[in-house]
């Protein structure tokens, strides 16, 4: 009888060990399981069509590291409002890389049950007040205190902001901030998710093309109806797929309402524009300029964004036609081509949908 004991107690060890060496645990009626997480930066177009002469295809389409994932938070929250996993990847410490994607991110979680994920990039990255003179995070929030088990803080993350300061304010290029909240529908066994992140920003490119034959100046530029503020959660309705590129935007929500909050950007320059160009091919190109994403909508008037630049102390202003709003991830490439005459300019501005504008600067 003894043996039999013991053989009995060591094969219900066995069967214990055989079910939790297995990719599933039960627990309460639910399954723990293998999630799975890739994480891309959503599409914008790197060839965008232009009718002007100039091609920006060889100049948009390239992304620096400031634009890609140098870090990333995936926080995983049940339907209770618990947070089951934080964690923060950090890929760009001790001379690591940027990335336009990650790849199968591992979490064991509970299932089968419908989740929130939350994901977060580049939440450390600082910058200049300009008023202050002092260094400051652009995302202030404390998602290191977000322990497994706390009641995740929804509310008070849907209505963070992120601000610019002045006129002259902008988000650096070294790290822009990215967000995006999905649900996962996870079942009762192994799944992989293929998610997204979005770039809290807009993108302005200039490309200055000089055929006077004369090296001219550019002395100032300026974007009318800019945002100081916006939400850092994108509140956002898609048409199309974000993950294949093929989608616009067909909603969005901002903090800013009618002329509230809206701003003049300005930045100084004092920028030779040759018939060179920066590369022999007679295209001199500015450091992009990253802005909040804005909604700005003046009542009886389609035309609610303007710019001016001022070359060889001279102000030349126009509206940007059919643009009437800015929402974060667009990419807006302004082409800018001064004639023989001086006034001889076309601009193409493309935003992320492919809109092909021809505003030109009047006197």
């Amino acid at each position: 009888m003894k043996r039999k004991g013991n053989i009995f107690i060591v094969f219900a060890s066995a069967l214990w060990l055989l079910l939790c060496s297995g990719c599933n645990i039960w627990s309460n009626g639910d399954l723990l399981s293998e999630l799975t997480i890739s994480v891309t930066v959503s599409n914008t177009p790197e060839a965008p069509v232009s009718r002007a002469t100039l091609d920006p295809s060889d100049y948009v389409g390239a992304m620096h590291d400031g634009e890609k994932m140098q870090t990333l938070r995936i926080i995983i929250v049940r339907p209770d409002g618990t947070v089951e996993h934080n964690r923060f990847m950090d890929f760009h410490s001790a001379g690591g890389s940027s990335y336009l994607s990650v790849e199968n991110v591992s979490f064991r979680v509970w299932g089968p049950e419908t989740k929130k994920v939350y994901l977060f990039v580049n939440e450390k990255a600082t910058r200049l007040n300009q008023a202050t003179g002092k260094e400051e995070p652009i995302v202030n929030f404390g998602f290191d205190d977000l322990a497994q088990g706390d009641i995740f803080p929804k509310e008070s993350l849907a209505q963070l902001q992120i601000s610019l300061n002045s006129g002259s304010d902008e988000l650096p290029s070294a790290a822009l901030p990215m967000s995006e909240c999905h649900e996962v529908a996870m079942p009762a066994k192994d799944y992989h998710a293929d998610l997204y992140v979005t770039r809290a920003c807009v993108k302005f490119t200039f490309l200055i093309e000089n055929k006077t034959g004369i090296e001219n100046t550019l002395n100032a530029l300026s974007i009318n109806k800019g945002s100081n503020i916006e939400y850092y959660l994108p509140r956002i309705q898609y048409i199309g797929d974000p993950l294949a590129g093929t989608f616009e935007v067909s909603d969005y929500i901002v903090p800013n309402t009618g002329l509230n909050n809206y701003y003049v950007f300005s930045k100084q320059f004092n920028k030779r524009i040759t018939t060179a160009g920066d590369k022999g091919d007679g295209v001199t190109a500015l450091e992009p300029i990253y802005l909040l994403e804005g909604k700005y909508d003046e009542a009886d008037n389609d035309l609610n964004y303007s710019m001016s630049m001022t070359f060889n102390g001279k102000e030349y202003s126009e509206y940007f036609p059919d643009v009437k709003t800015l929402p974060r991830n667009t990419h807006v490439v302004v082409l800018v081509s001064i004639g023989q005459y001086g006034l001889d300019w076309t601009v193409d501005v493309i935003p992320y949908q492919e809109v092909i504008l021809n505003p030109g600067f009047g006197q």
